[in-house]
């Protein structure tokens, strides 16, 4: 094996990883080999966990900074950085509260991690065209048994059995004051969306949820449509579509 690869390798272990094997070729220089690395492992776990403390300040704000870094390296341990662009950094961040024993008696954590997320990614996705509306109004009637619509590229959708929305809204860092929220009062079914600059987080009734959801999963209009009614026989998709075109959700259609 190439000795420069092995030597990457293992600098890399050491420093993410937390292994204890020195990397080959290493000079001491005036200072310790085991002390020099440890500056770069010292540095780059507190850079690391600065990332993911910038990407979920609710989930800080709600654990405290103390636990929030214990919880930061559990991640960095499990999901070592191998980019250069820290922007795709933390996706994996839900997963690890979820299986982290000390937030087992949190269980709004991990989807309240996935919400800052999907705020993260449609903050940073790519902007997206407007919808032909011309085009859409010329399609014949034919045309719209077999009409699908795509989704905003920067849509995100997330349900939860916790009131995440309302958990992320008051403890956001311009909320006038904190309240106690009811876990117990049920659930939210949330859109996130980009349509300029800010990203907005939108409550879905369920039968919007599952409409939208099946929109983007590539399924025609009439074929969504048909889903939701299977569950809730009294849904009218024309309200909730005029909507979507109006805020710009819907930016392009498809005839399959």
């Amino acid at each position: 094996m190439n000795r420069l690869h092995e030597t990457q390798r293992d600098f890399s272990r050491y420093v993410l990883q937390n292994s204890d094997q020195i990397p080959a070729g290493i000079k001491a220089n005036g200072i310790a080999v085991e002390q020099r690395l440890n500056i770069y492992r010292n540095n780059t776990r507190l850079g690391l966990t600065e990332v993911l403390r910038e990407v979920y300040p609710v989930v800080n704000k709600l654990v405290g900074d103390a636990f929030f870094n214990r919880l930061a390296q559990a991640y960095i341990n499990l999901h070592p950085s191998k980019s250069a662009c820290l922007l795709t950094f933390g996706g994996r961040f839900s997963e690890v509260i979820a299986g982290y024993k000390d937030a087992q008696g949190l269980a709004y954590l991990p989807d309240t991690a996935r919400l800052e997320w999907y705020v993260h990614e449609a903050y940073h996705a790519a902007d997206d065209s407007l919808l032909d509306v011309p085009a859409l109004a010329q399609l014949d009637a034919e045309s719209y048994q077999r009409l699908g619509f795509k989704v905003h590229l920067t849509g995100r959708f997330i349900a939860s059995d916790y009131p995440i929305g309302r958990i992320w809204i008051d403890n956001q860092c311009d909320a006038r004051q904190e309240s106690l929220i009811d876990l117990t009062k049920g659930g939210c079914c949330l859109l996130i969306f980009r349509p300029e600059l800010e990203v907005g987080i939108v409550s879905l009734n369920y039968a919007d949820y599952q409409c939208l959801t099946a929109l983007a999963s590539g399924l025609t209009l009439i074929r969504a449509v048909e889903c939701v009614i299977a569950t809730h026989p009294d849904f009218d998709i024309q309200p909730p579509l005029k909507q979507w075109l109006q805020m710009g959700l819907l930016t392009d259609f498809f005839i399959l």
